[in-house]
């Protein structure tokens, strides 16, 4: 079935309740939700809690944090377009905030057939549900990920971007917790067969990049490989998530009956996939314990 999409989020960040006031105005006319914020403080909190579809901040922030802030926006919620806004700003300061990573620039004071097209503009970056599309009946990704931690970050983002940008903030919070310890176990202790005690005590003891290192190098670990797949049918009313590794697999089946209180002696990895399986009581493993599945409930 279809899901009824929320109207695209703006935060705006500027301290001129005149702007405030002109943009909010005109955004709620065109079916967006409107979130302001006068700083930059509260513009990370916004970002971190709502994960809005658009920003539009203004350049000229005290300390001159407006391009800094442009950067740490983008950092912090890569998928999300910035619109940079200033009153005269010069060349050089434009280019700067297109170089953070802003998408467009908006004068001030604001015209409104110049924020409708930035606006559109913007609109034009937002990923989009596959089955928004007319006579899409499913999606089905298949993503192939070499076995190196640092690449899982990046992976994540993608993710989330291409199959679950119409969701919840909340919902991709917690896709993105599952993600990050389900890839992190595929890559790790699947592909790489570096056990949770010897990670713990290469962490504590300031040697894990050296742990890794060492698995990288042998051509058996390193050349294996990760498989994520996510597939979402229009008659369904989840998106299943599927990550396959090439290790040995583990005994998952001790694991996941265990108490919560036995997690605690079990390290991290251990009360990493507890908590998965608190957020998706679905999850499940293939019998070898090289292949995990979760399912995201889509209201």
């Amino acid at each position: 079935m279809n899901m009824a999409l929320p109207p695209d989020q703006l935060l705006l960040i500027d301290p001129c309740q005149d702007t405030q006031s002109r943009i909010t105005q005109y955004a709620h006319e065109r079916g967006f939700s409107v979130r302001v914020v006068p700083d930059p403080e509260a513009a990370l909190v916004r970002i971190e809690e709502d994960a809005p579809d658009i920003v539009i901040t203004d350049l000229f922030l005290p300390d001159g944090a407006g391009v800094a802030l442009v950067k740490e926006l983008k950092a912090r919620h890569e998928p999300c377009p910035v619109i940079a806004m200033g009153h005269d700003a010069s060349e050089r300061l434009i280019v700067d905030a297109l170089r953070a990573g802003a998408i467009d620039y908006l004068h001030k004071p604001v015209a409104e057939d110049e924020l409708a097209s930035v606006l559109q503009h913007a609109r034009d970056f937002l990923p989009c549900n596959p089955l928004d599309v007319t006579g899409a009946r499913r999606f089905d990704y298949t993503l192939t990920i070499d076995s190196d931690p640092a690449y899982i970050p990046n992976v994540i983002s993608w993710l989330l971007r291409m199959t679950a940008s119409s969701l919840p903030p909340v919902q991709r919070l917690h896709i993105q917790g599952a993600l990050q310890e389900l890839l992190f176990n595929a890559v790790e202790h699947g592909n790489l067969e570096i056990q949770c005690q010897e990670k713990q005590e290469a962490l504590a003891n300031g040697c894990y990049d050296q742990l890794l290192a060492q698995r990288l190098a042998q051509a058996c670990l390193r050349d294996r490989q990760v498989t994520i797949r996510v597939c979402h049918e229009q008659h369904d009313n989840h998106l299943e998530y599927r990550i396959t590794d090439e290790g040995k697999g583990f005994p998952w089946r001790t694991l996941l009956t265990r108490s919560q209180e036995g997690y605690a002696s079990e390290g991290a990895s251990g009360r990493g996939i507890f908590l998965t399986k608190a957020f998706f009581p679905n999850l499940t493993y293939n019998d070898p314990g090289n292949e995990v599945t979760i399912t995201v409930p889509l209201s």
